[in-house]
């Protein structure tokens, strides 16, 4: 997905939705990975004393080259032979990583974005 507006839109929404979850004092910064192709990949890492602030970073091929790019150890050897559909979320350490593999609106709508929040602060991870 390449619709900034969108991907902002749904990371601002995100970084709110989890701040209050968090210790007073910590910040989330976001690095927002848009896609000529469906989907995108936000990560999210979680700091002290540094203020929240999302960055947009250039557009690449599809969501696969950005797993080639970053810091992840979800998933090993030939990335561009792997497809993702909804919302797959990984976490290490500080940063939470989401991956969105569809540009439907749904994905990325405010109850998408409390959806995501609960998968990552529920003890059930969201099931239901």
């Amino acid at each position: 997905m390449n619709n900034q507006k969108k991907l902002k839109k749904y990371t601002d929404s995100f970084i709110k939705g989890l701040l209050p979850y968090l210790k007073k004092g910590l910040h989330i910064s976001a690095k927002i990975h848009p896609a000529n192709t469906n989907g995108a990949i936000i990560e999210f890492e979680i700091q002290e004393q540094k203020r929240s602030e999302i960055k947009v970073l250039e557009t690449v091929p599809s969501i696969n080259t950005t797993l080639e790019r970053i810091d992840q150890r979800m998933i090993g050897g030939n990335i561009q032979g792997v497809t993702f559909l909804g919302t797959n979320v990984y976490m290490d350490g500080q940063r939470i990583v989401i991956i969105k593999g569809e540009d439907d609106f749904n994905h990325w709508s405010n109850s998408a974005v409390t959806e995501d929040i609960n998968r990552i602060v529920s003890p059930k991870g969201g099931s239901k």
